[in-house]
C-alpha cells in the first residue's frame, strides 16, 4: 500500500477544493485520439482517474506543468488511502454534489485538533529542534510554552475572521 500524506498537505489540499472550482476533463491519448483517462482540476491540485490507478499531481510554477505526488491503485489501497479519498471528493463537488471535507470543523475542535497534533509532532520531534543536553522537563515545558503560544494565535486568528 501506498504511504499516506502528511497531514499538512493533506490540510491544504482540501482547502485548495474547498474554495476553488473543480474542472472535469476526458483526456485523450495523444498518439490514438481514444479516451485515456478523467482528470480533475482544482487549485493547484491536479487527480487522475486511470484505468487501475488514481494519481496525483501539484502544479509546479517553475516548469509550468503538473508533477506526480502520490498514487493509489484499486486493488491494493481502495478505500484507505487519501489520493482516493481526494479523488472521490473532488469527482463529487465536480457533480455538484456533496463531499466529504475532513477539516471542514468549528473553530473550536479545530484548535485542539491543531493543539493536539502541534504537541504530538513537538514530542516526536524534540531531538531534532531542542539542545541534546536539555533535561526533559525543560524540554517538556518548552514545548508547552510553545503550544500555548499557537494556542493564542489560533484564538486571534479565528476571532479575526469573525
Amino acid at each position: 500500500m501506498k504511504e499516506n500524506l502528511k497531514e499538512g498537505l493533506k490540510r491544504n489540499i482540501y482547502h485548495e477544493l474547498a474554495t476553488h472550482d473543480v474542472v472535469k476533463k476526458e483526456e485523450k491519448d495523444r498518439f490514438t485520439g481514444s479516451f485515456s483517462h478523467m482528470s480533475y482540476t482544482f487549485g493547484k491540485y491536479r487527480i487522475e482517474k486511470h484505468w487501475d490507478y488514481i494519481s496525483m499531481s501539484k502544479f509546479n510554477p517553475d516548469n509550468n506543468h503538473f508533477v506526480y505526488m502520490n498514487n493509489a491503485g484499486w486493488d491494493d489501497d481502495y478505500p484507505t488511502n487519501t489520493t482516493y479519498e481526494i479523488y472521490i471528493a473532488a469527482m463529487n463537488k465536480a457533480e455538484g454534489k456533496k463531499y466529504k471535507d475532513p477539516y471542514k470543523i468549528p473553530a473550536k475542535e479545530t484548535i485542539k485538533d491543531s493543539q493536539k497534533r502541534f504537541k504530538q509532532e513537538m514530542l516526536e520531534n524534540a531531538a531534532d529542534f531542542l539542545p541534546y543536553d536539555m533535561p526533559k522537563q525543560l524540554a517538556l515545558r518548552t514545548i508547552a510554552e510553545m503550544k500555548q503560544v499557537l494556542t493564542n494565535n489560533l484564538k486571534k486568528h479565528y476571532t479575526k475572521q469573525k
